[in-house]
């Protein structure tokens, strides 16, 4: 006999366990079709490895520059730490934050012009033939600036001859440098040309390649980049060329003043890109590329495979997401692609947004899962021995990425003391094997792998309910008790003696199931999933 929705009938227990949500969000099939193991959203909680990890807190690292926000952060690597020095450039100039907890940096470049794109800067590392090393930063409002090792000094690159000079063009033009197969490469302010020096070098005679002709959409040039195939050997690597109308162009060979050695490989539009030159990021031996159409793995073109597909962006699954964002903030600058090797992951920042939290794209590597994290107000970061800094672009200060806890202030009694990081998951929705039943959930019991288990709220939700949980739980104490020997419907569940509270879940029924959870920590915390207790009603 088949029961309908208001008919009594016996009620059974029924054990069902839904995984944590690893393969991140799926925002682009149907809530009816995704799998378990994907989630409908994930605030400042991400796939990784055996579950779904809390992103790393924050600690205060520099303050005190004058002249405006930061901009950029500088990185230098050199032969040891001891001679790693690490910068940010503001409106103003260039400061000195290599040491932690700084609040008088100290300014050693004074910029000309301090309005515009000034502090907008991008750098290379460089060793020349004599095996010197050098950081190489071209401003976008003030041009070509060197600092060297072994004399911890900076200059302006002029034109002319001789040392310190550039000829064949005034490098005061230059607002983008980067280095390919041993040459540095410039791009000239406004326009479709670049400029190279001969290998090895950093100063002497600039030679000009326009990259206009093969601008189909026509535009300026945007930025240039190394895309290595072969695993880093050098023999394969390809110069890519990118316009701001969304042309990328790719070159190989060794000489580009020979016909002979230096050619074409291809061509390919991708779409309308982002304001600034940060669209695009070298990792693992690829170059994946953002514009209005989502992150690109330019491999992906090699394979024949259609860049009109929205399956060969590795966005696809947050499309909708991302391109929302794009649609609206696609001329805003703050656009970011940054890669954090030691975690693993690929992040996409977009912009602030008036009245809205800022978010970044957070893509895991180790199997292409999307999460999103908020709550941050960042405007660059850079890798720096090992580790990820950025800046902030309301307090206007340097943050490292570490730890559990965010607003770890260098003075807290002023500024404030540290906060826990609140973070948010939608699970996929599920039949539980059952799909014409009405489901009813009696409990939910998260599973933490965590030296002490988080504050946390959560609930069962049913039939595509995507709303988030309001407010945060708070850190304190809660029922505990042993699994297996605490009372079901009267103690909490625990695999071990510590603190866990366990909620009912939602009231109602429905006959698709997700769990929504929203905790609080201040430690590392890894959700490997959910147990949960349901009963079943009658069928549609």
């Amino acid at each position: 006999m088949a029961y309908g929705r208001g008919t009594a009938q016996k009620q059974n227990a029924i054990p069902a366990t839904i995984p944590a949500s690893v393969a991140g969000i799926n925002a682009l099939n149907a809530l009816t079709s995704m799998q378990p193991d994907e989630c409908i959203y994930s605030f400042n909680i991400l796939a990784g490895d055996g579950g779904m990890e809390i992103r790393d807190g924050y600690i205060e690292w520099a303050n005190g520059w004058t002249g405006g926000i930061a901009k950029t952060i500088i990185a230098f690597e050199g032969n040891t730490d001891a001679d790693d020095k690490l910068f940010v450039a503001n409106n103003t100039g260039i400061w000195d934050v290599t040491t932690a907890d700084t609040t008088s940096p100290t300014r050693v470049v004074a910029f000309g012009t301090t309005t515009g794109n000034a502090g907008i800067c991008s750098y290379v590392n460089f060793t020349n033939d004599g095996n010197e090393r050098f950081l190489l930063v071209c401003d976008g409002a003030n041009g070509y600036y060197k600092w060297k090792q072994s004399t911890a000094t900076w200059t302006k690159l002029t034109e002319g001859t001789g040392a310190d000079k550039v000829s064949g063009v005034n490098p005061a033009l230059f607002d983008y440098v980067m280095v390919w197969k041993e040459r540095v490469w410039f791009i000239e302010t406004a326009t479709a040309r670049a400029w190279y020096l001969e290998t090895g070098v950093f100063e002497g005679t600039a030679k000009s390649f326009n990259f206009g002709s093969q601008f189909k959409a026509g535009g300026a040039l945007r930025s240039m980049h190394n895309w290595t195939l072969d695993g880093g050997d050098g023999l394969d690597d390809k110069l890519v060329a990118i316009s701001s109308a969304g042309d990328v162009i790719v070159f190989g060979g060794t000489d580009p003043a020979s016909a002979a050695t230096f050619g074409l490989v291809g061509s390919w539009f991708v779409g309308e890109l982002p304001a600034g030159n940060r669209i695009a990021v070298e990792l693992s031996g690829e170059l994946y590329i953002l514009s209005i159409q989502g992150l690109l793995p330019l491999s992906a073109v090699l394979n024949a495979r259609s860049i009109v597909d929205p399956n060969v962006y590795v966005t696809a699954k947050i499309s909708p997401y991302i391109r929302s964002v794009l649609t609206t903030s696609l001329d805003d600058f703050g656009w970011h692609v940054y890669a954090h090797p030691k975690k693993s992951v690929l992040n996409i920042l977009s912009p602030p947004r008036a009245g809205l939290s800022q978010l970044i794209f957070s893509m895991y590597m180790g199997n292409l899962a999307w999460g999103l994290m908020r709550d941050l107000t960042m405007s660059h970061s850079a890798n720096w021995q090992g580790e990820v800094f950025w800046t902030d672009n309301v307090t206007n200060r340097i943050y490292k990425q570490t730890g559990s806890v965010d607003k770890v202030y260098i003075d807290p009694d002023t500024d404030g003391q540290p906060e826990g990081i609140t973070w948010d998951v939608l699970t996929a929705y599920q039949n539980l094997e059952a799909p014409a039943h009405y489901k009813r959930v009696q409990y939910v019991r998260p599973m933490f792998s965590s030296g002490t288990l988080p504050a946390f709220t959560v609930r069962a939700q049913y039939d595509f309910d995507v709303s988030e949980i309001t407010g945060s739980p708070a850190f304190g104490g809660a029922n505990t008790a042993l699994w297996d020997a605490g009372l079901w419907n009267a103690a909490v569940w625990s695999g071990s003696l510590e603190a866990l509270d366990l909620p009912r879940g939602a009231n109602g029924m429905g006959r698709h199931v997700a769990v929504n959870i929203r905790g609080v920590t201040g430690e590392p915390v890894i959700l490997i999933g959910f147990d949960v207790v349901y009963d079943i009603g009658g069928m549609m």
